[in-house]
């Protein structure tokens, strides 16, 4: 706090002069001020332990998967793919909180690209079918684990919840396309795709169920 001797008056904030008289203003107690103005902490800081909590998380995943892989299936290279996705969920929830004015937009881009391009790479290759065996199944998972991890961090509105419920139903029906095609070879990533993508539609139902049935009355004007 600053302290005119002239206005006798406490001035907040840090000046040169008095805003007042412009005359020599004294600083009482330590520091250079207080400023008028509150810090808003950035997505990073107000989430910090939240987000190095997922960093271990995701680091113990990967170390884990690499070992068990090593350990019980050295004949396959498995675990990079789950490396490869733990990668692509941190690529995407970046660029989320970066652009977060349409998450949903930015989330079926990236998930498209990804998917499209995994598809033609494996076509070059003389097709083995990883791409719809490993990649799209775990890139939709990524996927919805990210959307409720922007949902934790950003804190959205309940409108876009609706929009989240509709994503999340699209990410777990690809996989089950997969499989009533009989496109697969390898069935259990698009299961756990498709089981994440229940848990993420009931939970949004459950407890946000009430907020939305709200937001869709209000809307369609029932």
């Amino acid at each position: 706090m600053q302290y005119c001797e002239h206005c006798k008056v406490d001035i907040k904030g840090s000046h040169m002069v008095c805003p007042l008289c412009s005359g020599i203003i004294e600083q009482k107690g330590e520091g250079l001020g207080e400023d008028v103005f509150p810090q808003i902490p950035t997505i990073y800081q107000e989430f910090n332990g939240f987000i190095r909590i997922l960093l271990m998380i995701s680091i113990a995943s990967t170390v884990i998967s690499i070992a068990v892989n090593a350990i019980v299936t050295p004949e396959t290279r498995w675990s990079i793919l789950v490396a490869a996705g733990i990668f692509c969920m941190w690529i995407m929830l970046f660029f989320i909180i970066r652009n977060k004015n349409n998450i949903p937009k930015t989330i079926i881009w990236q998930v498209g690209l990804i998917s499209v391009f995994s598809v033609i790479w494996d076509f070059s290759l003389g097709w083995v079918g990883w791409s719809i065996d490993y990649v799209i199944p775990f890139i939709c998972l990524g996927a919805i684990l990210v959307l409720e991890v922007a949902a934790k961090i950003l804190k959205i509105w309940v409108k876009d919840f609706i929009i989240y419920l509709l994503i999340d139903g699209l990410f777990g029906f690809i996989p089950i396309i997969f499989i009533l095609f009989g496109w697969l070879n390898v069935l259990y990533p698009s299961i756990i795709c498709m089981a994440a993508s229940a848990i993420s539609l009931s939970g949004l139902i459950i407890f946000e169920g009430d907020s939305m049935k709200a937001e869709l009355n209000k809307r369609m004007h029932i």
